[in-house]
């Protein structure tokens, strides 16, 4: 009998983590990589890896066409997006169902559904759940003059069927707004669908809400993570349960969930997402797909949710849940993100060659990466290149357990944001739990770091030249001044 096979369109730390779930299910592992990724750990762990003809994303792991090509001819039973790049494309799902290829992912018109950000949030509010406030469809820069005054700057400008946080954008005033918007609307993926206006609240809280759902109906609600520290609307520091919400507003919270859920008759796993602010919850978005912080509800559950979705996606029932189940967590979780980027360089892209890649973790810690001595990083993608969790019954030691850890960490030949999440944990506002969307302007700063050992023994090598130089000079002019004076053996002789 055939082997099952899983297509893994897909790099980095998600490739890593399908191929190792999918394996112990007893799938054959099929990688689709860039030839920047060649060299990568995924490559060399899959059970069969084929090469894309380019390197950029869009001829690579966002090539519909390409992907759907070697899952045909490669006779795929399953395919897993990971997340990023295709992983909410309905076009991609519909493209598996066409061909007999189990997509492992929510259904195709709730992929629909869930794309359109507009959409959604007029379907949250007419079930009675409140949304912050945001403009109709906009196409045009001009488009602006007709956003209602009752919007309220700064206002965020997001793309109405983006994902990711890259590509919004903030704007403080409505001339500030105008210009952004031409600027984003010359990019086709952004033109074609149009962006939204949506008011920015920058002390609120992000919150998002992990659940499953299976075919019969049965959900299972796991405890909420609090994301709301972000760079340029990635998320850097991530923690669950939150301590900025109450339990009356949680429960509230957790059976919006339900119902939108129900209403979408949604199946799989998804994140619903929040803004708190003032003890009241305002409705996102849901994102459809396993995230970076998905590594949170696993830890609380101590259960492989990637193996959970491929059960989901062949039409199998959630174990030990009948009906609705809230998840009660029993430890505090913190999670970071490793980036290979440059701090000090406005937070640059770092590529290179990992010359050396050393950690000690505790049985607290739980590190996922895809970094390795020798290994390439390239910077024409997403910089995340691991991920870091700790775990505690108290909240300040699963923050300190975490400390310790980074401390360990050693990476050299590229840079990382590991002095910046040091700093980042040091921060007494964080420590009180006071975070905040608009957290690292408002709250945080982050100043120069303390020069490393190699920094430290090349300012001394460059220092020693210095005086090495500068005696030569003095020698130098002493020996000419010595030269000008009048020799006595010469006066006695020549009569000089």
């Amino acid at each position: 009998m055939k082997k099952q096979s899983v297509l893994i369109p897909n790099r980095g730390t998600v490739a890593l983590d399908i191929i190792q779930s999918m394996r112990s299910m007893g799938l054959e592992t099929i990688l689709l990589y860039s030839p920047e990724d060649a060299g990568s750990l995924p490559v060399k762990l899959a059970d069969r890896s084929f090469k894309f003809f380019a390197s950029r994303p869009e001829d690579s792991y966002m090539d519909l066409e390409s992907i759907m090509e070697m899952a045909v001819d490669l006779k795929v039973d399953f395919l897993h997006p990971g997340y990023g790049f295709l992983s909410e494309s309905p076009e991609l799902a519909e493209q598996c169902d066409n061909h007999g290829i189990v997509f492992i992912g929510p259904a195709t018109r709730v992929l629909r559904r869930c794309r359109d950000k507009i959409t959604m949030k007029n379907t949250a509010r007419n079930m009675g759940m409140q949304t912050p406030a945001h403009s109709d469809l906009i196409n045009s820069p001009l488009d602006i003059e007709f956003v209602s005054p009752e919007l309220k700057f700064p206002v965020i400008i997001k793309p109405v069927t983006g994902t990711g946080g890259h590509q919004i954008r903030v704007a403080e005033f409505r001339r500030d707004a105008q210009d952004k918007l031409q600027q984003m609307l010359k990019r086709e993926s952004i033109q074609q669908d149009g962006v939204f206006l949506e008011e920015f609240l920058p002390f609120a809280h992000h919150i998002e809400i992990p659940f499953l759902r299976d075919t019969s109906g049965n959900l299972l609600i796991l405890p909420e993570i609090e994301s709301s520290i972000q760079r340029r609307f990635q998320k850097v520091f991530q923690e669950s349960p939150s301590v900025n919400i109450g339990n009356d507003l949680r429960q509230s919270m957790m059976q919006d969930v339900r119902r939108l859920v129900e209403e979408l008759d949604y199946v799989g796993l998804g994140y619903m997402e929040f803004l708190v602010e003032k003890g009241e919850a305002f409705f996102l978005e849901i994102n459809p797909t396993i995230q970076v912080n998905t590594l949170i509800p696993e830890v609380h559950m101590l259960s492989n949710f990637i193996k959970k979705q491929f059960v989901l996606a062949r039409g199998e029932q959630l174990h030990d849940v009948d009906g609705v189940r809230i998840f009660e967590p029993r430890h505090n979780l913190i999670l970071v993100s490793l980036n290979a980027e440059n701090p000090h360089d406005h937070f640059r892209p770092s590529a290179g060659t990992v010359k050396d890649f050393s950690h000690y973790a505790t049985i607290r810690n739980v590190f996922k990466t895809s970094l390795f001595a020798g290994g390439e990083v390239s910077s024409i993608y997403d910089p995340n290149v691991g991920k870091i969790l700790a775990f505690a019954v108290q909240r300040e030691n699963a923050i300190n357990d975490l400390r310790q850890f980074l401390n360990t960490i050693l990476v050299r030949g590229i840079h990382t944001n590991l002095i910046f999440l040091k700093k980042l944990l040091e921060s007494p506002h964080l420590q009180r739990g006071e975070t905040i969307v608009d957290f690292l302007n408002l709250r945080f700063e982050f100043s120069k770091r303390p020069r490393s050992e190699d920094e430290v023994e090349l300012a001394a090598a460059l220092l020693g030249a210095a005086f090495h130089v500068e005696n030569r000079r003095k020698n130098y002019k002493a020996q000419l001044e010595r030269m000008k004076q009048p020799n006595l053996l010469r006066r006695i002789f020549l009569g000089r």
